[in-house]
């Protein structure tokens, strides 16, 4: 088999090469860099917006694992993170077709949903949150990733192209949970949040009213947008107390992770499985990366939704993966953090 993989130089798309290959595939990947470092792969420096140099690295492949895309709000113009993210999905896909591709697994985000890069505190049908909720995004990465998904939707119904668009939250290699001491920085937080829910419930519901104002008056003000980030409005290391990190970060991103063999795992089965259409697919661990209990979560950080999608036990993610386990037979090997 014959795969190309854009965005492939990437911490995400080492893995899946790396994997590709052991399996005996054809692996080529293309990347803005000028070379890259993974042994057993063609590489070809190539950027998606350049159509004709694209669907030259298309040809003859028999299926495509597209990561190329802006991951934050915070690095890029708006106008730039929409038109490479968009625009180069639609790139991808209309190569596909011309070339008779007929399998594409691409990288969408948690964020299509909307949630961590968003400007306003959005509002919550259900926990665990599923496929079928409603998507509200109020940031322009959010946006792009909700729009991949429908060049995905389109192309199925225009040319049969079948695809899987994995709505991935953060993704960490060991050395990264390494690097960026996660292990400690986690088992902290659980501290914080067993003596925070010992206080008088009272004095719980003034520093969590506290926080959500913090919070949403820094969101509304678009901190982690590329205008502010350049003027130097939002320090993202320094936030003053565990609780407004938790609210502001956590909260946002329903505390879900997928180890990089996980992200692997799903882009090799959304590759060989067997199925038709177009499916926009959350996949995560099945447990928060805290390893807290979920209803604890819940009770704190979205008192206000009461109602539940199904019956959540002990550390359970907040984001329910039974879709995508039913498609492609995913089951998360690495389930937390702590």
């Amino acid at each position: 088999m014959r795969v190309l993989i854009t965005g492939g130089a990437g911490h995400v798309g080492k893995p899946i090469c790396q994997k590709f290959v052991g399996n005996g595939w054809d692996v080529r990947v293309i990347d803005l860099a000028p070379e890259c470092d993974i042994e057993g792969v063609s590489y070809a420096q190539c950027d998606i917006l350049d159509f004709a140099a694209l669907e030259k690295q298309v040809e003859g492949c028999d299926a495509i694992v597209h990561l190329a895309a802006i991951p934050t709000t915070m690095s890029h113009p708006e106008s730039t993170v929409f038109e490479i993210n968009v625009a180069g999905s639609y790139n991808v896909f209309e190569a596909a077709e011309r070339a008779g591709v007929k399998r594409i697994a691409q990288a969408s985000s948690i964020n299509a949903f909307g949630g961590y890069w968003g400007c306003d505190d959005r509002q919550y049908d259900y926990f665990p949150l599923d496929e079928d909720h409603p998507l509200h995004t109020t940031d322009v990465y959010s946006l792009s990733k909700q729009l991949v998904e429908e060049v995905a939707a389109y192309y199925q119904r225009r040319s049969g192209i079948n695809s899987v668009s994995f709505r991935f939250p953060a993704v960490w290699s060991d050395a990264f949970i390494e690097a960026q001491n996660l292990r400690a920085t986690y088992a902290a937080m659980r501290a914080h949040l067993d003596n925070f829910r010992r206080l008088p419930p009272a004095q719980q519901r003034e520093r969590l009213t506290a926080a959500r104002r913090k919070t949403l008056t820094l969101r509304a003000r678009r901190v982690q947008e590329y205008d502010a980030v350049q003027a130097g409005l939002f320090d993202r290391e320094n936030m003053e107390d565990w609780l407004l990190r938790a609210y502001f970060f956590d909260r946002f991103n329903y505390w879900t992770f997928i180890h990089t063999d996980d992200s692997t795992q799903a882009f090799e089965k959304a590759i060989t499985a067997d199925y038709q259409g177009a499916h926009a697919l959350f996949v995560n661990s099945d447990r928060n990366y805290l390893n807290y209990d979920a209803e604890a979560l819940l009770s704190l950080f979205f008192p206000e939704v009461r109602r539940r999608s199904k019956a959540l036990h002990g550390a359970e993610a907040l984001v329910n993966i039974e879709r995508v386990r039913e498609l492609i037979g995913f089951e998360p090997t690495a389930r937390s953090i702590i």
